[in-house]
């Protein structure tokens, strides 16, 4: 736990002390008791809110006897534990709870919620979300007025509604909660005939995904966030009569919901595997074909266990061994500073950080293993530590990426995914740190143990992203063996991610991608005789030195393959500070790489490539064994940077064929960057033109010169 945090949490502990606050705290572990006595945690998620100086408790959500159980079978032992799950679960709703305070001050009277780029929202799911996390504030703080702006909320999403899956879920799962603990509350008797009329009343969800989210046969994450809407609704115990309503036939609501489970389980793939210490098999990806962002593997685990949760001794076949594997990948694709979402869609989003942390709350309460809880844990520890440094509240919730923290409130969402909004994503991401709260405080402690990429090896996963992640003493890196969705940089082929331990910790050194909409020079690309083409992994291992080896075909722009065979392989440079990218080269063929960084960064040519410094002091050189030349490339935004600027490093086509090797040497803020000096060029300066003669022809040698709700998304 952080300083600060620290501070805050003993400030309210003495707060706490005063005989209002003692009763309030009395009153909510009792209610806390009571739940799991009789075992109801399955319609609701524990909430302990600190507010006004007072720790509160009340709860809402768990498991089944069974999975318990299970959870409970292998205690804690070793003399050094993981964090805490009751602390970390006091962590969570630390920082939920200062985002929830600032809402109010950003709601119209008719309980809109105003986004601070799309202006006011009333039917959005977060609307209703954020809308349930005041009124669980202001249960737990006995603050009317908090309840009275919640409800407000919610009634502005039953009266101006989405259709969406994660409506249905949101809206769901606060009703079931305000019946449990809001009976005696005025202001709940007066929404309540409203929103059970909503809930009585609705039909199938709907989506703009289109055919795939009504096809029998095509996987989407927003069909598993449906079951488990399904299956929430059917919690609340309301019944329909009406023609079309989801609640006019239950069975036939929990049997849909058990198809999309069932295709959730049959999409999750059981093939990836880590290698070095620790090594693991059985793991698997579960992300939206074919693309499969890695962001969406993140909430598509935590939905999968939330349905084995809901629906407890009646999970269909394989459910369980799907979550396992889902789990163990995720915990082992994260990135020594805690990124999860380097390639693909919802890049930097903050309820991709929120969704790891329950989803690996969830893996911590149902697994039965105490080293893989303490994996767990620990990755709970470091997710929270993640979104307190890079999304701090600053008076309109969390930043919806980490490019907004610090400063004014945003005017655009350029280089953000289309559907995206900081009132969409507060509200899923209260959402999923409070119930994540909710699975920590029944989590038993465990053994500590780091996180896999903390450690030599790597992880790989062979069929669905196709990508393997690396760990080679202070040096992290990630590979993408194929281009999953050409328009958008974020999903391209070969070095993705690559992160530094420095004196200050993990840092990531390597721009992240920015989102494009038209298809970019990328990692790599080919020129034969006029025409552009791309490699095309169909397969991707690593060697017990580091070595990503990728085979594969490059692709035409008619999508035939040529060159089957092609064989590129990533290696650690000998220094530990960067990846050498290795290939041969067919006789009068170019070759071109796309390098990205921010505007404002100093530039540096050399005879065989570029050296960059970042505005932050880090700092990137690009080498080839062979002569290029440079020429500006696209402009673009990420989640990170809202300025992006890249050049495009070319080797022309010469007349034999020979070994090409491009090597990106990094280093960290803070780091010797003595090899660009003041003669440097800006990053908005033009680059063109031939770049000098030959030099060495070694890698080494070059080394040392240096983006609403329902749509494709959520």
């Amino acid at each position: 736990m952080s300083p600060k945090l620290k501070a805050l949490l003993r400030a309210w502990r003495e707060a706490a002390a005063d005989r209002r606050g003692a009763q309030l705290l009395l009153r909510g572990l009792r209610s806390l008791q009571a739940r799991r006595n009789t075992r109801t945690r399955a319609t609701a998620c524990l909430c302990v809110l600190l507010v006004g100086g007072i720790a509160t408790a009340a709860a809402r959500g768990g498991s089944s006897d069974r999975l318990a159980s299970a959870a409970g079978a292998t205690g804690a032992t070793g003399a050094t534990a993981a964090p805490p799950p009751t602390n970390l679960s006091q962590e969570a709703l630390a920082l939920a709870s200062l985002t929830v305070s600032q809402w109010p001050s950003h709601e119209l009277p008719r309980g809109a919620l105003v986004d601070p780029v799309d202006g006011p929202l009333a039917g959005n799911y977060g609307v209703s979300m954020t809308g349930q996390a005041m009124v669980e504030a202001g249960a737990a703080s006995s603050n009317e007025a908090l309840i009275e702006n919640g409800l407000d909320a919610e009634l502005s999403e039953v009266s101006h509604p989405d259709g969406g899956s994660f409506e249905l879920l949101s809206l769901s799962a606060a009703y079931s909660y305000n019946q449990a603990e809001l009976a005696a509350n005025s202001e709940w008797d007066a929404a309540r005939p409203k929103i059970a009329r909503f809930l009585r009343d609705r039909g199938q969800s709907i989506s703009d995904l289109g055919v795939c989210f009504t096809s029998p046969h095509c996987y989407t994450n927003l069909k598993l966030v449906s079951a488990v809407a399904d299956l929430s609704l059917l919690r609340t115990g309301l019944r329909s009569n009406r023609r079309h309503a989801l609640l006019s036939a239950p069975s036939g609501l929990r049997s849909q919901a058990l198809r999309f489970l069932a295709m959730a389980v049959s999409n999750t793939s059981d093939d990836a595997y880590r290698t070095g210490v620790p090594a693991f098999s059985g793991a698997g990806i579960l992300s939206d074909p074919t693309e499969n962002p890695l962001a969406y593997h993140a909430l598509s685990t935590l939905m999968l266990g939330k349905a084995i949760l809901l629906l407890g001794s009646r999970i269909p076949p394989g459910a369980d061994a799907a979550f396992t594997h889902a789990a163990k990948a995720l915990v082992a694709l994260i990135a020594p500073d805690g990124d999860d979402t380097y390639i693909g869609r919802g890049q930097g989003q903050v309820w991709t950080v929120a969704a790891t942390i329950d989803a690996l709350a969830t893996a911590a309460e149902l697994t039965p293993d105490a080293t893989w809880r303490g994996r767990y844990l620990t990755g709970v520890a470091l997710e929270l530590g993640r979104l307190e440094a890079l999304y701090p509240s600053h008076g309109w919730g969390f930043p919806l990426v980490p490019r907004f923290a610090g400063g004014d409130p945003p005017s655009n969402y350029r280089g953000i995914d289309h559907y995206a909004s900081t009132v969409e994503y507060n509200g899923l991401a209260l959402w999923e740190l409070q119930d994540a709260a909710a699975q920590l405080a029944y989590v038993q402690s465990a053994p500590n143990q780091p996180l896999p990429s903390e450690s030599d090896g790597a992880f790989i996963d062979p069929s669905h992203a196709q990508f393997a992640a690396v760990t080679s003493g202070n040096l992290w890196f990630a590979v993408h063996a194929i281009d999953s969705n050409p328009g958008d940089a974020r999903y391209g082929f070969g070095l993705v991610a690559a992160e530094l331990d420095t004196t200050e910790g993990w840092q990531s050194v390597l721009p992240p991608r920015p989102l494009t909409t038209a298809r970019m020079t990328g990692g790599l690309a080919m020129e034969a005789g006029g025409v552009t083409l791309y490699p095309a992994g169909t397969r991707i291992g690593v060697a017990g030195d580091g070595i990503v080896t990728v085979r594969g075909a490059w692709l035409t722009p008619s999508s035939k393959l040529r060159d089957s065979g092609t064989v590129w392989t990533f290696r650690p440079t000998t220094a530990g500070d960067g990846v050498a990218l290795s290939f041969a080269a067919r006789a009068g063929s170019g070759y071109a790489f796309q390098v990205w960084y921010e505007a404002g960064a100093k530039l540096a040519r050399t005879s065989h490539g570029l050296s960059i410094v970042e505005p932050d002091g880090s700092t990137q050189t690009y080498s080839v064994n062979v002569p290029v030349r440079l020429t500006p490339g696209a402009s673009a935004s990420s989640a990170y940077a809202a300025h992006l600027r890249s050049t495009i490093i070319t080797v022309p086509p010469t007349s034999r064929a020979n070994l090409i090797t491009y090597t990106t040497v990094l280093a960290g803020a803070g780091a010797a960057t003595g090899q660009t000096g003041a003669s440097g060029s800006t990053a908005s300066s033009g680059l063109s033109g031939p770049s000098g003669q030959s030099g060495s022809s070694g890698a080494s040698a070059q080394s040392g010169t240096s983006g609403t709700s329902g749509s494709s998304g959520l």
